[in-house]
């Protein structure tokens, strides 16, 4: 194997969307002027559970109103009535802004990216919506992306890992895809044939029934030994 791109699952890959939805839930209650003891890192992995649930289980639509949805019926388990007066695509907008744009980038993101750019086309392959994407911190690194809106449908379906094949123009064989993500990127990625290195950042264990990556890490920065190493099998030289 001898990759010639790279593609990337976004969020929770290259920066920390947990805190960046934490944040935007603290906001969110905020301006509701609800008080709560519960941990707000809880409150937002409540609305990401459901979040995921619902974009898996129904037919395509748009992150931001899947996120709505799944916003309200937070609020409505935890404080039933609490939204009455308020509108929930004003609170939802609250919520993304610092979903996409307070989550910052991992320590070794920049670093393997700034090494990569030059090397490699990068491509995020990323459950959102385009214009949500674009807010985010890491634009910078890539030209293209594929996200679950221009595919009309959410990973683990292989139809948004054949679109991004499609746009860089290379079979499946040709691309390395880095992933936090197992179950919506190991899951969607391996059956087209894209080699995966899992980054797994929080010690996690894969499910009986899942497929296995090609290759496991704690964080990017091995990728890039993993990555001239092949380049060396191929070529005799280091890159």
């Amino acid at each position: 194997m001898s990759p010639k791109a790279l593609t990337f699952d976004y969020f929770g890959t290259l920066v920390d969307v947990d805190r960046g939805g934490t944040l935007g839930m603290a906001e969110v209650l905020r301006r509701m002027s609800i008080e709560t003891d519960v941990p707000m890192f809880d409150v937002y992995l409540d609305w990401d559970i459901r979040n995921v649930r619902l974009y898996r289980g129904q037919a395509y639509a748009r992150y931001r109103d899947v996120a709505r949805e799944a916003l309200a019926a937070v609020l409505d388990a935890r404080w039933p009535g609490a939204r009455r007066d308020h509108a929930m695509d004003e609170l939802t907008d609250v919520f993304l802004t610092h979903l996409v744009e307070a989550s910052p980038a991992h320590d070794d993101a920049a670093p393997f990216l700034d090494w990569a750019a030059s090397r490699y086309p990068l491509m995020p392959i990323t459950n959102m919506d385009s214009d949500l994407w674009r807010r985010t911190q890491l634009t910078r690194y890539f030209e293209h992306v594929t996200t679950a809106e221009m595919a009309q449908a959410y990973k683990p379906s292989q139809a948004i890992f054949a679109l991004a094949l499609e746009r860089l123009a290379l079979p499946a064989q040709d691309v390395l895809h880095c992933s936090l993500a197992s179950w919506a990127d190991i899951d969607g990625a391996k059956p087209l044939g894209m080699a995966v290195a899992w980054i797994n950042r929080g010690a996690d264990t894969l499910g009986t029934w899942q497929p296995r990556p090609d290759f496991e890490f704690a964080t990017l920065s091995p990728v890039r030994n993993l990555l001239d190493s092949l380049s060396f099998t191929t070529t005799g030289e280091s890159r």
